[in-house]
């Protein structure tokens, strides 16, 4: 019994972290079946293609650059005490990453608008402007490992949404008024910045060049990420029909609430696994790959069991018998779910060894195989194809991943240095 009591209380901060995400999951899928049950299935798919061109405009627009504060930021603090030169270099790159993504969505709204099937380009694009601000303060605080401070950001975010939903009725237009004004309550967290970590403007041209290399390469993977739900969007939109989207959509995002939770592993542990390359600690190497690694991932796939099993009645109880044909779906994607958390832990291992370039290649083939698998799939079982092609390509980028990394994760416990 102590010894479980010694487990929890060494990893208290990040149980409490983790709690603060799955507090948001909980919010985003609470949320998520009031707006399912106020909307039809064809508005359901109207709303879907909308907040795919959010997707498309924050990752081409800002969260490329996102986790350049938190790997080298926490280097320079780590070096210097403060994160001056690390947040100057991200802002003349996102600076002049919006402005070419604003000219190019001016250009295209008349487009964007015909697709979507709504005039609603204009409040896609301030979401956008608060999607960076809000951003930017949760990396901030994850990198200054104020990990609390940065989810609660989104907590009180999505808490606001939640309550304007009770509280109002709403359609689609009327929702992306709501997220946009729920989001922008976050601004108050500035008074949480501490200046000492910004102070004046300072240009590092080396470090400029390096930052903006990694970033490049983020938007390079970011890219090929964004394509698989674009992909799965824009396949099932072209084979099939808009209520198609809502079914699969309606699968696909409890999916990814529940995937991109294995972003809480990286996010909480990037900055000591960053410190334990910088100072070659095998110790520590050994100890988060060989120990924190297995039981942090086969809690996680305990967990994906228990929710593959409860599928059926969750979602046909929260979101209607309509949506029954989601639940096979949602099951698929959850196998991908579990390889996802069990990549997350190579991802660590690229960022923070340099390799990130690879990393991206590896995220650009998973895109490519998705949509490849989509074109083929879907023509012979619908909406089911489509997901298995996106679970499939996820085990396939694990398993390269898995053979690259494996070893030199093993070299590095055994040896006083990095390759």
């Amino acid at each position: 019994m102590n010894k479980l009591y010694n487990i929890f209380i060494k990893r208290k901060g990040f149980i409490i972290y983790s709690l603060l995400k799955i507090l948001i999951l909980i919010l985003s899928f609470v949320t998520n079946i009031f707006i399912i049950r106020k909307l039809t299935v064809s508005n359901y798919g109207v709303f879907s293609v909308a907040l795919m061109f959010v997707g498309l405009l924050t990752t081409f627009g800002f969260s490329w650059s996102s986790s350049s504060i938190l790997y080298y930021g926490s280097r320079e603090k780590e070096k210097t005490g403060s994160l001056n030169k690390t947040f100057w270099a991200r802002n003349i790159i996102i600076g002049i990453s919006l402005i070419f993504t604003t000219l190019i969505f001016i250009l295209f709204r008349n487009q964007i608008n015909n697709y979507i099937g709504l005039d609603v380009s204009w409040l896609i694009l301030i979401w956008l402007y608060v999607s960076v601000a809000e951003d930017y303060l949760m990396q901030y605080f994850l990198t200054i490992k104020k990990q609390m401070m940065s989810s609660m950001l989104s907590v009180t975010a999505k808490f606001i949404y939640l309550l304007m939903i009770l509280l109002f009725s709403f359609d689609v237009k009327t929702l992306i008024i709501m997220n946009i004004i729920s989001h922008s309550t976050v601004l108050l967290y500035i008074i949480g910045i501490d200046k000492s970590d910004i102070g004046k403007f300072e240009f590092d041209k080396s470090w400029f060049k390096e930052i903006f290399n990694f970033s490049m390469w983020q938007l390079f993977g970011f890219s090929g990420l964004y394509l698989i739900n674009f992909g799965d969007t824009a396949v099932i939109n072209h084979f099939l029909d808009i209520e198609d989207v809502g079914i699969y959509n309606a699968a696909f995002k409890l999916f990814n609430s529940i995937a991109n939770l294995s972003f809480v592993i990286s996010s909480y542990y990037a900055g000591a696994v960053s410190r334990y390359f910088i100072n070659k600690e095998s110790s520590n190497i050994k100890f988060f790959f060989y120990r924190e690694r297995f039981l942090i991932s086969g809690l996680s796939t305990f967990v994906h069991l228990i929710i593959i099993f409860l599928s059926k009645p969750l979602i046909t109880f929260f979101y209607g018998i309509e949506y029954i044909d989601s639940i096979l779906i949602f099951n698929i994607l959850m196998i991908g779910s579990i390889f996802r958390y069990l990549s997350v832990f190579y991802m660590l291992y690229y960022n923070t060894n340099g390799k990130y370039k690879l990393l991206q290649y590896i995220n650009i083939v998973r895109a490519l195989i998705n949509v490849g698998l989509n074109i083929i799939l879907v023509n012979y079982w619908g909406l089911i194809g489509v997901a298995i092609a996106t679970t499939i390509a996820i085990i396939i980028t694990f398993f390269i991943s898995m053979l690259y990394c494996e070893k030199r994760i093993f070299k590095l416990t055994k040896e006083n240095g990095t390759v």
